[in-house]
């Protein structure tokens, strides 16, 4: 079977949608297909790391012109070109594909109806956002959401909630391994891959505003705009900030830590699956869903970004005052076997197609 993933990865769009496709696209590797990314390079991108993972990457036409967009819900600037244009792009230097998986806020109905037709695929959608959709398939990992809020889009199969989040199964061994010491209270920041906002900076001065600054280790790749700055900021306080910039075991390297600050998203279930409490400054548009949805599970602490300097400490003293209360929250929150059951719908829908 031929599987192609459509996603990007930007200093727009950010990693997340890339790293939750490598997810997947290991668990359908695992099982013998052929699984190939359809990528538009472009300034902050992933490509480097998908190729390492050992995927072969199909480059999609550059822009004429690159896009910048006007706010962060402007999404049909991510694609950089229209919809029709990078439907047709694909399906020239695609060919043919068994199972396609489109993972990006910029490409719509109108992608999803020509990648159908002239494919005569299995047409699958990772999204977040409710938006309508022409696919068989879709995935939207986001907490309490319902198979009904897809009720009025084409028909199809809507896998919905943290059940069917996209983590490394990496993380299900570490859940099992989970004795975070909540007497430690060492901090894990992490605003995304890249940050434009630079919440990260914001964080880290708020912190050191204190006499004795708790441990603090700041994950943030080169790609990020604020990169030097981090970095600079760590050197500059090197008793008590460590600066990372990749990892390859997240599980293993998030398990450390007895609480976290980052942006919501992906790694928001990475962080219920193995109960590390987290507080959350949302940092686009996008991100509010999540952010909301954890707020009335009670789970988390929000922080809006122009907030982190009169908030942040307060938020920081409760979680760590309610820890187990907190973690066991989260914990219940996510089981991290969300790849395996996309993966075997998505197996038993090209069985029967």
């Amino acid at each position: 079977m031929r599987v192609v993933f459509r996603v990007d990865a930007s200093i727009h769009i950010g990693s997340g949608h890339v790293m939750r496709c490598l997810v997947l696209a290991q668990e359908l590797k695992h099982i013998g297909y052929d699984v190939l990314f359809a990528t538009r390079a472009q300034k902050a991108d992933l490509n480097t790391l998908i190729s390492r993972r050992g995927f072969e990457l199909i480059a999609l036409q550059k822009p004429y012109e690159w896009s910048i967009p006007n706010h962060s819900s402007d999404y049909a600037a991510w694609l950089q070109v229209s919809e029709e244009q990078d439907s047709l792009d694909f399906i020239n230097r695609v060919k043919y594909a068994d199972l396609v998986i489109v993972d990006h806020y910029g490409i719509g109905i109108i992608w999803h109806e020509t990648i159908k037709s002239k494919l005569n695929c299995i047409l699958t959608v990772i999204d977040d956002l409710v938006r309508e959709h022409r696919a068989h398939i879709i995935v939207d990992q986001t907490l309490n959401r319902q198979p009904s809020n897809y009720e009025k889009t084409f028909p199809c199969k809507a896998l919905t909630g943290t059940e069917y989040a996209l983590l490394n199964p990496e993380f299900i061994k570490q859940r099992q391994l989970q004795h975070s010491n909540p007497n430690a209270h060492n901090i894990l920041l992490t605003m995304g891959g890249v940050d434009k906002p630079n919440a990260t900076l914001k964080v880290l001065q708020t912190l050191a505003t204190v006499q004795q600054p708790r441990p603090t280790t700041v994950l943030l790749s080169q790609r990020a705009p604020n990169y030097p700055a981090i970095k600079e900021f760590a050197k500059n306080h090197s008793t008590w900030v460590k600066h990372i910039e990749f990892v390859d075991n997240m599980a293993i390297f998030m398990g450390q830590f007895s609480l976290v600050i980052g942006a919501p998203g992906s790694t928001s279930w990475e962080r219920a699956c193995l109960g590390i409490p987290s507080i959350l400054v949302p940092i686009a548009d996008n991100q509010n869903d999540i952010a909301n949805a954890l707020v009335n599970a009670g789970a988390i602490k929000i922080i809006n970004i122009e907030d982190i300097g009169n908030q942040l400490l307060a938020s920081i003293d409760h979680l760590v005052t309610h820890w187990q209360y907190y973690s066991n929250l989260n914990f219940a929150l996510c089981d991290g076997m969300g790849v395996k059951r996309v993966t075997q719908t998505l197996k038993e829908a090209l069985q029967t197609c």
